[in-house]
């Protein structure tokens, strides 16, 4: 799941620019059903002849039509482009004031740097992009823990980007389609820059401004995002975390569904817990975010669920609160996600060997499981899967008259 913590934060961001993607598509929609209407408008009341000689007297109508299409690829060119300068910002300032790199992923596509070099892996959490995980050396202090350039790296980039396009329309002779390219990279790049960098929350989830507001006042926010940062390095090379600091993962209470440092240090403490085999204080804990309800970030809640389920089956075995738990967006999340989380996996073995008992599912998913072992994001959370994955097969066993096949692939795995 640190993966998908550390993604969360990444999802935050990601979230405002998505907003400004809709909303600027929106906008060229409007755009062309707006000509379209004012045209008709024009027909109706000067007539079809008077329309068809003003425009072959008055307007190249080519020359109107590459315009408008030279508009609309810019736009959409350019908001890639400013949403993938926005993450390298961020990677290229926290590299300078101190993070280590890890891993930076663009959709599907992750370049991972461990012991061994560098690696392309596949890798995706369903309503995120892209993500770039840092992390800062064991012994850093929360204290002076370099927050401001990590979080303004981004809008730093695309109001840099701004200016070269700005630079670029006022002192060079650009034709039809530079001139829209360069004016929509400076329209698209102020906005995103704007949006992100203004302290504002949208829907419970902080944008970069907002994210440096909180850090600077809080200690605690402060060291908690550390944490963050340092476990999600750590399992990026291969390590559980059972074997880290216990002082990486505080006990402190999720009391409020909108502090979102809080937030993710109760989402990796109980993520350590599962990891140490304690199960019934990790479900405990579950149920302490669950009963925030609709308050939860979306991306958090579905987390956060899925590991739910699956202390639920190894303990209490509820099977009203189970079914509760795995609504229909749930359901497609844990689908979505399994290929490229090994504790999704885990998730769906235990729904289908002590939900379902289905052995020959079990034994499917165990095998996909293996399949994708050295392909995962965060190596450790394999070797976290595998012993999730023998729990269930023990929690099986003592409830069935005899081994199902599934229990003993995953003994001999």
């Amino acid at each position: 799941m640190v993966a998908e913590t550390n993604c969360f934060y990444e999802h935050k961001r990601e979230t405002q620019v998505k907003k400004k993607l809709k909303t600027l598509g929106a906008l060229a929609i409007g755009v062309v059903i707006g000509l379209v209407t004012a045209s008709l408008i024009l027909w109706i009341v000067e007539g079809g002849d008077v329309m068809a000689k003003k425009a072959h007297t008055d307007i190249n109508t080519a020359k109107l039509l590459t315009s408008v299409a030279c508009t609309l690829v810019s736009l959409v060119v350019s908001v890639v482009l400013q949403f993938a300068l926005h993450e390298v910002g961020h990677l290229v300032c926290g590299l300078a004031t101190g993070y280590r790199f890890s891993s930076i992923r663009f959709f599907q596509y992750a370049i991972v740097k461990d012991t061994d070099g560098f690696h392309l892996r596949k890798f995706n959490i369903p309503g995120t992009g892209g993500q770039c995980i840092l992390t800062l050396p064991a012994d850093s202090d929360p204290a002076r823990v370099p927050y401001f350039w990590y979080n303004a790296g981004g809008v730093t980039a695309n109001l840099l980007l701004t200016v070269l396009s700005l630079a670029m329309l006022t002192q060079c002779s650009l034709g039809m389609i530079g001139h829209s390219f360069f004016y929509m990279l400076a329209f698209t790049g102020t906005g995103i820059a704007a949006l992100n960098g203004i302290p504002l929350s949208l829907n419970g989830l902080s944008n970069d401004g907002r994210n440096i507001l909180l850090l600077r006042r809080s200690m605690r926010s402060r060291r908690f995002f550390l944490r963050m940062m340092q476990v999600a390095g750590e399992s990026a090379q291969g390590r559980r975390l059972k074997d880290m600091p216990a002082e990486w993962f505080e006990d402190v209470p999720a009391d409020s569904p909108k502090d979102y440092f809080l937030l993710t240090n109760r989402l990796n403490y109980v993520s350590m817990l599962e990891d140490s085999g304690r199960y019934d204080e990790a479900r405990q804990v579950f149920e302490e975010m669950a009963a925030h309800g609709n308050q939860m970030p979306a991306l958090l809640k579905l987390e956060s669920g899925a590991d739910h389920i699956l202390m639920e089956l190894l303990t209490t075995a509820r099977m009203d609160v189970v079914e509760r738990l795995l609504d229909t967006p749930l359901q497609k999340y844990i689908e979505a996600s399994r290929r490229y989380s090994p504790l999704k996996t885990a998730a769906s073995y235990a729904l289908a060997l002590l939900r379902d008992h289905d052995a020959h599912r079990a034994a499917h998913l165990l095998e996909e499981l293996e399949a994708h072992r050295n392909d995962y994001l965060m190596p450790g959370e394999y070797h976290t899967a595998k012993s999730l994955v023998a729990a269930c097969n023990a929690r099986n066993a003592t409830g069935a008259a005899d081994n199902t096949p599934a229990a003993e692939a995953g003994a001999a795995g």
